[in-house]
């Protein structure tokens, strides 16, 4: 059994290393376009104001969580859920206008939360009722990981414990 020296196990690593790095197919990655629409972008906006609403604490919007979720929708899904959920929030004025006999912009917060539950127990298909729960998900998430939210209503603090360098010395 012969024994493998550092400087032949580091020159196996480099090697591993540099091999991995000549063989890598950059073009087998696709970068996604993933990109809303106004009205798209819009729909997202109601929506979104419709699960966290303003009131005496800001709501989803003021707090810039619809970047959050657009930015987590192009980074961290696969190309058929960025499209199923684009296909969705396109759908969801219509699908609204033909319920309620109004857009959603004109309507109330009441009308777009029946709206929203109606979507949730799947009355609009179950394609539907995933993107929601997966836009409320996120809405969610983004919002709770806002630096309002978590400075002012978690008590969180960036470095807890502080250093008090001049700390009298109690004999």
């Amino acid at each position: 059994m012969s024994q493998i020296t550092r400087r032949e196990w580091v020159k196996g690593m480099a090697l591993a290393t540099l091999g991995t790095v000549a063989f890598y197919d950059a073009k087998s990655i696709s970068p996604t376009h993933f990109n809303f629409t106004l009205a798209e972008d819009q729909t997202l906006e109601l929506i979104m104001g419709a699960i966290i609403p303003e009131s005496s604490i800001p709501g989803a919007i003021s707090l810039g969580v619809p970047v959050f979720v657009k930015t987590m929708m192009k980074d961290c899904y696969e190309a058929k859920a960025q499209q199923s959920f684009k296909n969705v929030m396109g759908d969801i004025p219509k699908l609204f206008l033909t319920e309620n006999k109004k857009e959603i912009s004109t309507a109330s917060e009441s009308e777009k939360e029946q709206f929203i539950f109606q979507v949730e127990k799947g009355k609009h298909g179950v394609e539907a009722q995933k993107t929601l729960a997966t836009l409320k998900g996120l809405t969610i998430q983004g919002y709770m990981s806002t630096e309002y939210i978590m400075v002012n209503h978690l008590n969180y603090q960036m470095a807890p414990g502080f250093f008090n360098g001049c700390a009298p010395i109690k004999k």
